[in-house]
């Protein structure tokens, strides 16, 4: 009891510190095994607890910035405790429901499609856990590997399921090999990263050419969160987003990308607010895409992004998708909101579906709004609708200095390598960056600091097969697994 104790521990431990921080995501292809011993020697139900343990440990570790969040937006200890405890709670029930099956399956499946079944089961898995209930695909496996470029270059066809479907696959090996000390399974243990990586190393630079560059210049206000609303601040938020824009304006850009939510209220409804972006636009004779929320006049608001021209005229406008629960809605809020409010200050915001990219210039933006960049299905939309460029604009003040700015900032990396698109990042209080088409961080600013970078950023015209048929790999381990599970049941019902 006390092994299988300490090895589930140890397999949450180690899948934990394969994200950030501290990035040792070399400690994913082992963070399994420990797992696998248990599930080797446990029936079904024992094997999903133990896995429900390995899931708390690393849950409860990589999600630890939410008990701080919770904190200063609440006061509350307890709410902030429930919070956390839960959301790990749920996430680990993914690790329960695969140990559970893979124990259930391991005598019924054997050679090559048992390691090909497990990894297939994990991805089938996350990308279950990325649109059920709203979705939450923070944390996935393959996200663990964005240091590992030639790696994951894999995901230009797979998405990041692919990526970890191979790091669970290498983890079997590997644990066969500990287990049976025979050399095949090290080899192939060994095999799955170098051969993938040697792949991706030999995609031709080519592929990544693009059309004309353009010039962007990306400005990081470092607003406090408890300013951004407060009308006394609000001549302070002015006056730093007039400095960056003209010290950004100075060398010549084409393009000048705000955060999200950057304006304090809503345009173009606010006419105050609305002739000083309108303004600040024409002095920086650039377009500018400006994060600001949105209000319809009459009943419902947005969280939006604005391209305005070097006229100061609004030309195109993006709302936001995907919604985070409790952030910017509450969900089921005839029984949740007697409980729990939105952290956002402006109250609920409503859900959009356009997702049409913003044209202008010599390039075509594909404007993802915060949590939109989980989704790579959402962004391989704009992709499909013309998009050359991405950008995400974001607002991670919430998370204060911890390491979710950081897993949240990665996501792009994979948007990036999916599309063969550069990736534009615009955080309120940081992470801002330019990822390239090859997922490579060119550019990367600190956390709470006002901070602007300029570079020329070359648009990305190729179509990738992931742009084009999306999570089709996922897809096909969800229809694989449901296939060897519906088999045991007729094996089971022909023997019966």
């Amino acid at each position: 009891m006390l092994l299988n104790v300490f090895l589930a521990v140890l397999s949450g431990a180690l899948l934990m510190l394969s994200f950030p921080s501290p990035n040792l995501y070399f400690l994913a292809f082992g963070a399994f095994v420990p797992l696998l011993f248990i599930i080797e020697g446990k029936n079904a139900l024992a094997s999903g607890v133990f896995a429900f343990l390995a899931g708390m440990v690393a849950n409860c570790g990589i999600f630890y910035w939410l008990f701080p969040m919770i904190r200063l937006n609440t006061g509350s200890w307890v709410q902030s405790f429930i919070c956390l405890i839960a959301l790990s709670a749920y996430m680990s029930l993914y690790f329960a429901v695969w140990a559970a099956v893979s124990a259930a399956s391991r005598k019924r499946i054997s050679g090559i499609m048992w390691y090909v079944f497990m990894g297939a089961l994990w991805a089938a898995l996350e990308y279950a856990r990325t649109y059920f209930l709203t979705g939450f695909p923070w944390a996935l496996v393959g996200y663990s590997q964005w240091r590992f470029l030639p790696f994951i270059q894999i995901s230009e066809f797979t998405g990041v399921y692919g990526v970890s479907f191979l790091v669970v696959v290498a983890n079997v090996f590997l644990f066969k090999f500990l287990r049976m000390r025979k050399m095949v399974y090290a080899a192939f243990f060994v095999m799955i990263p170098i051969v993938t990586a040697a792949a991706g190393m030999a995609v031709p630079k080519k592929h990544y050419a693009g059309g004309q560059p353009v010039t962007v210049a990306v400005i990081q206000g470092n607003i406090d969160q408890y300013k951004k609303w407060d009308v006394y601040y609000q001549g302070q938020i002015i006056d730093t987003y007039s400095r960056l824009v003209r010290a950004a304006a100075a060398k010549k850009p084409d393009f000048i990308i705000w955060p999200e939510t950057a304006v304090p209220g809503y345009i173009p409804w606010d006419d105050y607010l609305m002739r000083w972006v309108s303004s600040l636009a024409k002095e920086s004779r650039a377009f500018n895409i400006v994060g600001a929320p949105y209000y319809d006049g009459k009943v419902d608001s947005y969280n939006a992004t604005f391209l305005i021209s070097p006229q100061g005229k609004i030309l195109a406008m993006h709302r936001k998708n995907h919604l985070v629960p409790f952030g910017e809605y509450v969900p089921f809020r005839k029984i949740l909101g007697r409980f729990f409010g939105v952290l956002n200050t402006l109250g609920d915001f409503k859900k959009a579906r356009e997702t049409e990219p913003f044209v202008a210039g010599k390039a075509s933006f594909g404007t993802t709004i915060c949590s939109e960049n989980f989704f790579g299905e959402l962004v391989r939309r704009f992709v499909n609708g013309g998009a050359t460029i991405l950008v995400n604009q974001t607002n991670d003040a919430w998370f204060l200095k911890t390491p979710a700015a950081e897993q949240h900032f990665i996501m792009n990396v994979f948007r990036a390598i999916e599309n063969r698109r550069p990736v534009i990042v615009s955080g309120n209080t940081g992470i801002s960056g330019l990822i390239n088409a090859r997922g490579k961080i060119e550019k990367k600013t600190s956390l709470f600091k006002e901070e602007s970078f300029d570079a020329s950023v070359t648009p990305g015209l190729s179509e990738t097969f992931y742009s084009r048929y999306g999570d089709l790999f996922a897809l096909a381990c969800i229809i694989f697994v449901a296939g060897v599970l519906l088999a045991f049941i007729i094996r089971k019902k022909r023997l019966v």
